[in-house]
């Protein structure tokens, strides 16, 4: 697998294999649907999708007439090139809950525009600054991605201290840090603040709590622990370290509205 894959096509959307990868998607005709943290999600001729985490991703039913172009990145490269900029944390959050940037006419244009420019760009190996060029395209690539959601979200107020926060929160969610410590004090503690202000911001940023947050990746890590059946309920619940294993039902129930016993192995 290299750092960049380009296709025409979602066949590999929901590939085990691109986990670890975002997907960068330019729909040019036609429509999907996307099943994408708990929403369904439609992208058609004038939009865009930007998936963070593939593990979100449940289901596409792309129409028949679908045409479109995807750009996968691998995360760790990607973090190479991203754009020191306050606005990607808040606009990344965002698209965690919607993933589809709606495009007017402009944008529709300058978006063709932009997937045909990298894709040129990623062709040319032979370019002797090729490493250098490949970054500047993830750069502008996430650059002009987050201006059109800025553009509809139309708010940019998020102040580069509140954005640092959440970014290290959120890279701790996905360090699993959860796995052990599933108290909104805990990351507050870790990031020199107070509760309160942690769940300020987070809402400031994401239209969510902080402990919305936490909850919402230990879930999705249950779940797929337990879908794969190789633990048992009372292993798992100590993977995760619950006090008890009534605990750990009563807990997967609330969040995931079913006990392990009902989601193992399914």
């Amino acid at each position: 697998m290299h750092n960049v894959i380009i296709e025409s096509n979602l066949d590999n959307l929901l590939n085990n294999e691109y986990d670890g990868y975002q997907a960068f998607i330019y729909c040019r005709k036609g429509s999907c649907i996307l099943t994408y943290n708990e929403g369904r999600h439609e992208m058609n001729g004038d939009s865009c999708a930007i998936i963070l985490n593939k593990k979100f991703l449940k289901d596409i039913a792309p129409a028949p007439d679908l045409e479109c172009e995807v750009i996968y990145i691998e995360e760790s490269f990607l973090r190479q090139s991203e754009p020191r900029n306050p606005y990607i944390i808040q606009g990344m959050l965002a698209l965690y809950s919607y993933p589809v940037i709606k495009l007017d006419k402009e944008g529709t244009k300058l978006c063709n525009a932009l997937f045909q420019n990298f894709k040129l760009r990623i062709e040319n190996t032979q370019h002797k600054f090729y490493d250098d060029i490949l970054r500047t395209s993830i750069h502008m690539l996430m650059l002009d991605l987050y201006d059109f959601h800025a553009r509809v979200n139309n708010d940019d107020n998020t102040s580069l201290s509140a954005a640092s926060i959440m970014a290290k929160f959120i890279g701790m969610l996905e360090n699993k840090e959860y796995r052990k410590n599933r108290e909104v004090a805990y990351y507050a503690e870790k990031l020199c603040v107070v509760p309160k202000y942690l769940s300020e911001v987070s809402n400031k940023v994401s239209g969510f709590s902080a402990s919305y947050w936490i909850n919402r990746y230990a879930s999705q890590d249950i779940n797929e622990v337990l879908r794969e059946n190789k633990l048992s309920t009372a292993e798992a619940a100590q993977l995760f370290h619950f006090t008890s294993t009534s605990y750990f039902n009563r807990y997967v129930k609330r969040n995931l509205g079913s006990y392990p016993s009902e989601l193992r192995g399914q």
